[in-house]
């Protein structure tokens, strides 16, 4: 797994759209009606690390990435120290964790276990995380759901504009996609990013990264989930409730078997 924002991770908070944000209360109320320790796994930049905490949630965060985790620390600094008391941070693999506690709670928000790329590397995540879950805990998953067979047809080779928005310095910041190619053999879709910063006197900088995202067909997915010793309580297709059909998401609430 090397996927890492290496060149991006500055500008990941700036993206807008809904589902970069929906899911932040439908955490918290979930980790509020569990009580006790959370872990989020690929925590990131601390979008949703840092709602938790101001909650009064006490969360542990673990991400592979040292730039985004560099991100969250800087986002901390301005932050109550009370907040704070409530986070401990560390850099790690989320296939091959080890930590000295149990949790309420685990999750893997956003899609980020859609950078594993394989079965086996799947699998070993989802026992890492029965093995850190309390026995009346739950375990938290999201993934997007494809529409239908995905296929060659869902190559686009020419930037796509995803988001805009706008910094507090008043300077705005756009993300293109490029859909490069699609290995439907391995479930793997290649994504090139460009996110540009547009400033104030007309200069344009640019910031490239690339991502490898598997992707997961509901059944694929719940055989794995069955297979690392959980079982499926909750379904959801969105963070309102919507069923699977209706939403453009898996969001699965496991228990240990």
């Amino acid at each position: 797994m090397d996927n890492r924002y290496a060149s991006t991770a500055q500008w990941y908070d700036a993206d807008n759209r809904a589902v970069f944000q929906a899911d932040i209360p439908f955490y918290i109320a979930r980790a509020q009606q569990l009580g006790g320790q959370v872990l989020e796994l690929a925590c990131g930049t601390g979008r949703i690390t840092i709602p938790l905490a101001e909650a009064g949630i006490s969360v542990t965060e673990l991400d592979y990435s040292p730039q985004m985790l560099e991100v969250l620390q800087e986002k901390l600094q301005p932050k109550p120290d009370l907040a704070k008391q409530h986070i401990r941070i560390a850099q790690g693999n989320m296939t091959s964790f080890s930590l000295s506690e149990s949790f309420s709670l685990i999750f893997i928000p956003f899609r980020s276990f859609q950078l594993l790329e394989t079965d086996e590397q799947a699998l070993q995540c989802l026992h890492a995380v029965v093995s850190h879950l309390a026995d009346n805990g739950q375990f938290i998953l999201n993934v997007f759901r494809p529409y239908g067979e995905i296929s060659d047809a869902w190559i686009q080779r020419e930037e796509q504009l995803d988001f805009e928005s706008y910094l507090p310095t008043r300077e705005k910041v756009t993300r293109h996609s490029i859909k490069k190619a699609c290995d439907t053999d391995r479930r793997l879709l290649y994504t090139d990013f460009i996110y540009r910063l547009h400033k104030q006197d007309g200069a344009v900088e640019a910031f490239h990264d690339s991502l490898r995202l598997r992707y997961f067909y509901g059944d694929e997915l719940r055989a794995l989930i069955q297979q690392a010793g959980l079982t499926i309580i909750e379904e959801y297709g969105w963070y309102d409730g919507s069923p699977v059909e209706a939403g453009h998401e898996f969001i699965f609430v496991c228990q240990k078997q």
